[in-house]
């Protein structure tokens, strides 16, 4: 059996991110511009979302993140658990479980220094995640600073594979689930049915304002 590198993992973890992103930013952007979603579109008033490049935006800042920051940082993480994730005697059951862990656990992670980024000495910091709400698309979940990135983002990443290694198929899983909460949690959409509902982006919205 050929195993990957600790740099490979890196690349195949932001592919996975960025795919799963990209896709379900794609279904977002399809049902808003289409006018499918115009009645249930959360800025009520001069919002400036009307193209492609609109949700492309976004994507540069998502792209130097990745680049810059994700790979180098994941590289790290992968080679200090790689004879864990090689060897991992998991049972599908328990890789579910660590995935569940590690997910939720760096999702506190994220919550909690997001709250503290809302504090007056740090709100420079957040303030960029937080402009432009007229122009809310889903690829705004990674307009952010680079300091914000390296300690809300990376370490919310990292969580599943320092603390709870497994499989290296189940670690994918958590990177893929990142991507379609941020498009999800950006959506700028509240609307009715199966769809609207796995991409409701009101909380985060009212949040934002």
């Amino acid at each position: 059996m050929i195993l990957s590198t600790p740099v490979e993992r890196a690349i195949m973890a932001a592919g996975a991110l960025l795919a799963s992103h990209v896709i379900c930013t794609l279904i977002v952007m399809y049902h808003d511009l289409s006018g499918k979603w115009k009645d249930y579109a959360l800025v009520t008033e001069k919002r400036t979302v009307g193209s492609v490049s609109d949700y492309l935006w976004g994507l540069k800042s998502f792209m130097a993140d990745i680049v810059f920051m994700f790979i180098p940082f994941m590289t790290c993480c992968f080679t200090f658990r790689q004879e864990e994730i090689d060897t991992a005697p998991d049972s599908i059951g328990m890789s579910l479980l660590k995935l569940f862990c590690g997910y939720y656990l760096g999702k506190l992670w994220a919550t909690a220094v997001h709250y503290a980024l809302h504090l007056p000495s740090l709100y420079r910091f957040h303030k960029r995640h937080h402009s432009m709400t007229h122009a809310l698309v889903a690829t705004k979940a990674w307009e952010d600073s680079w300091a914000e990135y390296m300690v809300m983002e990376i370490p919310s990443f990292a969580i599943a594979v320092l603390l709870f290694p497994t499989h290296f198929q189940v670690h994918l899983l958590h990177f893929i689930l990142h991507g379609y909460d941020g498009a999800s949690n950006h959506s700028g959409f509240a609307a009715p049915g199966i769809l609207g509902y796995l991409f409701d982006g009101e909380y985060h919205y009212y949040h934002r304002k």
